[in-house]
């Protein structure tokens, strides 16, 4: 690594964090997380991550955590599992998905410009040929994809979400 990737990696981590890995623990199936180890120089030590890693790990807890329900924090966590809840049409509640994420994304001061926001639910064509398959789906699949204040371009997959 010379010095220019070694100030760069510097800089990701002072101004875009770092905290414990947390990776799912049962991956497609379960939102759960639990921390990560790994060995280092005197046995098992706990994982870190850094930089842009960071950022796309605090989104998707934060995607996977009810707003409000931080103790330390009323403002952390995503607004739109009220939507997921609400019985209404499945298009408007993929709008208020929407909205939700962008606005979990514009709280974050780590993240400069939102690009695109993508909810994949699985269906392909227009709404009225595909209305049974929608109802059918379970999950919408979030993707999004933004800038840094470091001008890291980062696209992210946040997981999915139970739906209608």
């Amino acid at each position: 690594m010379d010095r220019t990737e070694r100030e760069r990696a510097a800089a990701q981590r002072r101004y875009l964090g770092w905290g414990l890995a947390f990776d799912p623990t049962l991956p497609g199936l379960d939102v759960a997380r639990d921390i990560t180890f790994e060995d280092g120089p005197d046995g098992r030590v706990l994982a870190l991550v850094s930089g842009t890693g960071n950022v796309a790990q605090d989104l998707a807890v934060a995607l996977t955590t009810l707003r409000g329900s931080h103790v330390f924090d009323a403002t952390f966590g995503f607004d739109g599992l009220n939507a997921l809840a609400d019985g209404v049409e499945p298009i408007l509640v993929r709008e208020q998905v929407r909205i939700a994420v962008i606005a979990l994304l514009d709280r974050d001061p780590r993240v400069r410009r939102i690009v695109d926001v993508k909810l994949d639910d699985g269906r392909l064509g227009s709404d009225d040929a595909n209305a049974a398959a929608l109802r059918a789906s379970r999950t919408l699949d979030v993707q999004v994809q933004f800038e840094t204040i470091t001008d890291d371009r980062l696209a992210v997959h946040l997981g999915e979400l139970p739906s209608v």
